[in-house]
């Protein structure tokens, strides 16, 4: 059995935005906890991380998302999605989009996460590893 972890982030040329960035570092220690913690179960964890280009449709919604097996971290912790401004992406973007700044955010127990924090990533990726079953 596998669980097949998705990060999903703005990419301009090699740059990424301070959240992002962020996320990067917690997605990817979170990947080493759960392979840790599921090897032992026979479960193996593969981390993908995807590119997207500042001219992807969406950008700003789907930006710093994660998808274990498919599913989107959100959808199995009950979390929402909001939207913050990010100076960092209007930095890395400038004029491309618009004036549009605002970045994704993930709202979770009255708390609102601008860049997933590794606790959460872990806690996700447990659920999705029950689901194997």
């Amino acid at each position: 059995m596998q669980l097949d972890i998705l990060w999903q982030r703005l990419m301009k040329g090699a740059e990424t935005c301070e959240r992002c960035g962020d996320t990067g570092e917690s997605v990817r220690r979170a990947a080493e906890a759960l392979r840790a913690e599921l090897a032992p179960r026979g479960i193996a964890v593969a981390l993908t991380e995807k590119a997207l280009p500042p001219f992807t449709p969406n950008i700003l919604t789907e930006s710093n998302r994660v998808f274990f097996n498919g599913v989107a971290m959100e959808e199995l912790l009950g979390a929402q999605n909001g939207m913050s401004h990010c100076p960092s992406c209007c930095d890395l973007l400038g004029s491309h989009m618009n004036g549009q700044t605002d970045c994704r955010t993930v709202i979770l127990d009255g708390r609102e996460h601008e860049a997933l924090p590794e606790e959460l990533l872990v806690r996700a990726g447990r659920i999705a590893a029950e689901r194997l079953k």
